[in-house]
C-alpha cells in the first residue's frame, strides 16, 4: 500500500521497471516526526526482505564514470576528461557530487527524475533539516557546543570542493556556471544524509563487468574498500533510524542488486526502521538533522592533541588501533558518555570511548613512565583491572586530574555561549536547546564522578591521620601533601620538626603555626626536596628505625628511585649529573634550608656524609628530579587551619608502596 501521491507512485513504477522490488506488504506512508517510512501493512516474518534495490538505479561517482554496464550515466553528458582525471584519484566524492548536480539540472531528461523530485530540493531548507540548512539565528543555539565545529567544518569543506570542481569545469564544459555552490551544497547534503557505503553495499563482482583500463579499475575498487565515495540506493533510503540495528544489508553481485532485510517479525502497522550505525546524537544532528530520545546516544566529544613525542608513545602500543583511511584529525578525537553503573573506577573508564586513557597516559607520562611504555607495549592501563597501584598509577592519577580541568572547561565554555539565548521559538531552537542541555547532563554526570574519584584516591595515605576511606590500591600507591609530610614529621620527630619550622618560618617571613596553604602557593616544589632530604638525614643518623612498617616502604621506594638514578647518571651522554631541577631562587632556599638543618645543635645532623658539599649537592640533585618526576599538581583539601577545607591544587608526592615489584621496570 503507497500513500496516495503521484511523486511516491512515479518513484515506486520507475523502481519496478528497472528490477527494484517493494514487499507487497509493505507501505510508504508520512510520518508526522520521521517523514516518508515505511510500515508493515501485514505482520511480518524475520528475514523478510522489504527492499530489493537493483543496482541499475543507484547513482554515485560509479555512473559518472561509467564504470560498468551496471553503473551507466544514462546518456549524461559527460564531464570534461581534464575534470575527471584531476578528481578521480583522490576527491571521487566530489565527481559524485557534480554528477547529481547535473541531474537535478537535467530536470525530466534525467534517467533519475522519478527519484530526484521526491528529495527535499534545493529551495526547501527546512526539509533538508541539518544545521547547515538553518536560519542564522537557528544555528546560534548551537554555538559552543559539540556540533558547532564540524558545521563550520562541512561547510568549508563543501565550499572547498566546490571551488576545485568548478575551477576545472570552467569555460570547458557547457553551462558550467549552473553549478553553483547552493546546489553543490544540496548535493553535499543529499550524499551525507541519505548514501549507503561503498564498501557495505557494492560488491567486487559487479566491477568484473566493467570495461575500464585495469588500472582505473583497480583504482575504483580501492575507493570502494576505503569508502571515498557513497552511494544513493533509491527507495531504499526511505528507511529511518531509529537507534536500535534491526536489519541486514544483504549485497547480491550475482543478482544485481542490494536488499534490506529485517532480523525480526515486525507487527502489523509498525514503522520498519533501516540502520545508519552506532551514531552519537552530535552526529545524528549535525548529518542529519535530528536527536533520539534515548542517553546512551548523547556523547560529548573531547579532542586530544598530543605532543609529536606523545603520540609516537600512542602508537608504539598495542592496543592503538588507527585505521589508515581514517581521517587524520579523527585519530586523537574522543567522546565521553554517562555511564549507568554504581560508583567507581571501571564505571569512570566507561565513561569514555576506547582509547582515551592511554592517550592521556601518554601525553602525561614521565621518562621512568614513558620507558615502562615503551619496554611493554602490550600493557595499556584500559585493560587493567587496577590501574590505581599499578606500574603507571602517578600519570593514571595525572590523567584523572587533567580530565576533570578539561570536564570543568567544556562545561563552562558550553554555559557561558548558551547564556544569553532565550527561550526557542521554533523546531530548530527546541532541538538545538535540547541538545545543549543534554550535553551539560553528560559533562556534569562524568564531572562528578572523576572528582568523588580522584578525591578518594589522594585523600587516604599511610603516613597521616585522618577519616577519608581506605581502598585497596592505597596499599600500593599513595599520594603526599606537604601538610601531611610534615604533619608525620611532627607527630613522630617532634623535635626535628619544631627546629626545621622555625627555619622555614623565618625563610617565608611567614608565623607559626605554618599556613601551608601560603607557603605552596610558591614553594611547594622547594619543601618537597626538603622533606626528602630530611628523610635522608634521619636514615643517616640512626637506619634501624626505618627497618619496619611504612617507614620502611617508604625508603625502599626512595632508595629504588636512588639505585635507578645512580644507574642511569653513569650511562654515557646522561643529562642528570650535576643538574638541579629547581630555580635559582629555590636553589638559593634550598642551599640555605639544608645548610641551617645540618648545624641544629643537638639533632645529630651535624655529623655524616651530607656533611660534604660534593655528597650534599649530589643527592639534592637527584631529590630534585625525583620530585620532578614523582609529583602531580592535584586539587588537596587542606586539612588543618587557617586554610581548613579549602581545596588548593598543589604538587603532592606519588609513592609506590611495591616498588621493589615494578624496581626492574622503574628504571628511567
Amino acid at each position: 500500500m503507497l500513500e496516495d501521491t503521484p511523486m511516491i507512485r512515479d518513484l515506486v513504477d520507475w523502481a519496478r521497471e528497472h528490477r527494484t522490488s517493494l514487499h507487497q506488504d509493505i507501505e510508504i506512508y508520512q510520518d508526522p516526526l520521521t517523514g516518508l517510512s515505511f510500515r508493515a501493512a501485514k505482520s511480518l516474518p524475520q528475514a523478510t526482505k522489504i527492499v530489493n534495490c537493483s543496482y541499475q538505479i543507484t547513482l554515485s561517482y560509479l555512473n559518472a564514470i561509467s564504470a560498468s554496464s551496471v553503473f551507466q550515466n544514462h546518456k549524461s553528458v559527460l564531464f570534461p576528461p581534464g575534470f575527471i582525471n584531476a578528481l578521480k584519484q583522490e576527491d571521487p566524492n566530489i565527481i559524485g557530487h557534480f554528477f547529481l548536480v547535473q541531474q537535478f539540472l537535467m530536470r525530466e531528461k534525467s534517467f533519475w527524475s522519478p527519484y530526484i523530485k521526491l528529495l527535499p530540493q534545493p529551495n526547501e531548507p527546512e526539509r533538508l533539516a541539518i544545521p547547515n540548512w538553518w536560519p542564522e539565528a537557528d544555528r546560534q543555539f548551537l554555538d559552543g557546543t559539540n556540533a558547532e565545529p564540524p558545521i563550520k567544518k562541512r561547510e568549508e569543506l563543501w565550499r572547498g570542493e566546490w571551488s576545485k570542481g568548478v575551477a576545472l569545469l570552467r569555460e570547458r564544459f557547457e553551462n558550467w556556471e549552473e553549478y553553483t555552490y547552493p546546489l553543490y551544497q544540496w548535493a553535499a547534503t543529499i550524499f551525507g544524509s541519505r548514501s549507503f557505503r561503498a564498501s557495505l553495499t557494492i560488491p567486487d563482482g559487479l566491477m568484473e563487468q566493467s570495461e575500464t583500463p585495469p588500472d582505473d579499475r583497480s583504482l575504483t575498487l580501492d575507493h570502494i574498500k576505503k569508502d571515498r565515495f557513497s552511494v544513493l540506493l533509491p527507495l531504499m533510503d526511505i528507511g529511518n533510524h531509529s537507534g536500535v540495528n534491526q536489519v541486514d544489508w544483504l549485497p547480491d553481485a550475482i543478482g544485481g542488486h542490494f536488499s534490506l532485510s529485517i532480523r525480526n517479525t515486525i507487527a502489523e502497522g509498525s514503522q520498519i526502521f533501516n540502520y545508519y550505525g552506532n551514531k552519537s546524537n552530535s552526529e545524528l544532528l549535525v548529518a542529519y538533522g535530528f536527536l533520539l530520545p534515548n542517553p546512551e546516544n548523547d556523547k560529548v566529544n573531547l579532542k586530544l592533541t598530543p605532543s609529536p613525542d606523545g603520540m609516537q608513545l600512542r602508537r608504539s602500543q598495542s592496543c592503538h588501533v588507527f585505521h589508515e583511511h581514517t581521517q587524520a584529525e579523527q585519530e586523537f578525537m574522543f567522546h565521553v558518555k554517562t555511564s549507568n553503573g554504581e560508583a567507581g573506577l571501571q564505571e569512570l573508564l566507561k565513561s569514555f570511548s576506547e582509547g582515551f586513557m592511554d592517550t592521556m597516559i601518554c601525553m602525561v607520562a614521565s621518562a621512568r613512565e614513558r620507558k615502562f611504555i615503551i619496554e611493554n607495549p602490550g600493557y595499556c592501563i584500559e585493560k587493567d583491572a587496577a590501574p590505581f597501584g599499578g606500574p603507571l598509577s602517578r600519570a593514571f592519577i595525572h590523567a584523572v586530574s587533567l580530565i576533570c580541568k578539561k570536564l570543568q572547561y567544556e562545561m563552562e565554555r558550553t554555559e557561558i555561549s548558551g547564556a544569553n539565548l532565550g527561550e526557542p521559538k521554533n523546531q530548530n531552537q527546541r532541538i538545538a536547546l535540547g541538545y545543549r542541555h543534554n550535553q551539560l547532563r553528560v559533562l556534569e554526570a562524568v564531572l562528578d564522578r572523576a572528582v568523588n574519584y580522584l578525591q578518594r584516591a589522594i585523600s587516604f595515605n599511610h603516613l597521616c591521620s585522618h577519616n577519608s576511606p581506605r581502598s585497596e590500591a592505597n596499599d600500593k600507591a599513595n599520594f603526599l601533601s606537604l601538610e601531611c609530610a610534615f604533619g608525620w614529621l611532627q607527630m613522630d620527630y617532634r623535635r626535628e620538626h619544631d627546629a626545621v619550622m622555625k627555619l622555614i618560618a623565618k625563610d617565608q617571613e611567614e608565623p607559626l603555626p605554618l599556613n601551608w596553604a601560603a607557603v605552596i602557593e610558591d614553594w611547594d616544589r622547594t619543601y618537597w626536596i626538603v622533606w626528602i632530604l630530611l628523610l635522608w638525614m634521619l636514615w643517616l643518623r640512626n637506619p634501624d628505625e626505618f627497618q619496619a612498617g611504612y617507614l620502611n616502604d617508604l625508603w625502599r621506594w626512595q632508595s629504588d628511585w636512588y639505585s635507578d638514578f645512580q644507574a642511569e647518571k653513569g650511562k654515557p651522554g646522561s643529562q642528570l649529573t650535576g643538574t638541579l631541577y629547581a630555580s635559582a631562587s629555590e636553589e638559593a632556599t634550598i642551599d640555605d634550608t639544608i645548610q641551617g638543618i645540618t648545624q641544629l645543635p643537638g639533632l645529630g645532623f651535624d655529623q655524616g656524609p651530607l656533611q660534604r658539599l660534593d655528597f650534599r649537592t649530589e643527592i639534592t640533585n637527584y631529590i630534585s628530579y625525583l620530585v620532578k618526576e614523582e609529583t602531580v599538581l592535584l586539587p588537596y583539601t587542606m586539612q588543618h587551619p587557617p586554610q581548613k577545607g579549602a581545596q588548593t591544587p598543589q604538587l603532592m608526592l606519588y609513592i609506590s608502596l611495591n616498588s621493589s615489584r615494578y624496581s626492574s621496570r622503574n628504571n628511567f
